[in-house]
């Protein structure tokens, strides 16, 4: 899959005759939507740049990721968890490790240029599936697509992807919204990962026990994000 994107972005950068790449800046939600919403930024911006040399020609791409995570979401459901009874320290440390995160991706090409939407589509497949592995999900399929509109008044896809993940006496189905479009000469992709209903807890004895999620209310606050990203 990688080979083929690389041969892809190579093809349409020779078409366009431009081999020169800006360096890539991160796309960032603002402190003012992070705090309204619970949410901060996990970690610094990472940069890394790719260089192929194909058919005597050098192409860089270059991309800034930036992290976040839902800090009052992660709170509630360790707040929760502290009030189970009867289940393990293994049960209670698999259930508190759940919240939702987004992740920016601005990928910048030579010229700036933007990709077709096919080439998009391939790049985020890869990179779901990627994540998907990273993070255990299971079974991780889409579920249906939608539209949204970015604070600045563009229009833009959002796919829905749902799959699961297990932990030590339970499972929790985990929500993706997927969504990119073009930039000021960049292309900008974001995933946002959230649990999608109660975390149900088997204890060794006794009956299921389950920390409440609103799966609607992380959702809506995930695409509030996804809509402020620039």
């Amino acid at each position: 899959m990688r080979k083929t994107i690389i041969l892809i972005l190579f093809l349409i950068v020779l078409a366009a005759g431009c081999l020169e790449t800006k360096d890539a800046w991160p796309a960032t939600v603002s402190e003012s939507i992070l705090k309204e919403e619970g949410w901060v930024s996990a970690g610094a911006v990472q940069k890394q740049s790719q260089t192929q040399n194909m058919a005597g020609a050098t192409v860089t791409t270059n991309t800034a990721v930036m992290n976040y995570r839902d800090d009052t979401l992660a709170m509630n459901i360790t707040r929760q968890v502290q009030k189970l009874t009867g289940i393990t320290t293994e049960q209670a440390s698999g259930a508190s490790q759940f919240t939702s995160h987004l992740i920016t991706m601005r990928l910048v090409l030579p010229g700036g240029l933007s990709l077709p939407s096919e080439v998009m589509n391939k790049i985020i497949a890869s990179q779901l599936e990627q994540m998907a592995s990273q993070n255990k999900i299971r079974d991780f399929h889409e579920t249906g697509a939608s539209k949204i509109t970015l604070a600045g008044g563009k229009e833009t896809n959002i796919q829905n992807y749902e799959g699961y993940i297990d932990f030590e006496g339970g499972s929790i189905i985990i929500r993706g919204i997927i969504a990119a479009w073009p930039d000021s000469g960049s292309n900008i992709i974001v995933f946002g990962f959230m649990p999608s209903e109660n975390i149900v807890i088997t204890p060794r004895t006794g009956n299921p026990v389950s920390v409440i999620i609103d799966g609607e209310h992380e959702s809506a606050k995930i695409i509030k994000l996804i809509q402020n990203v620039k």
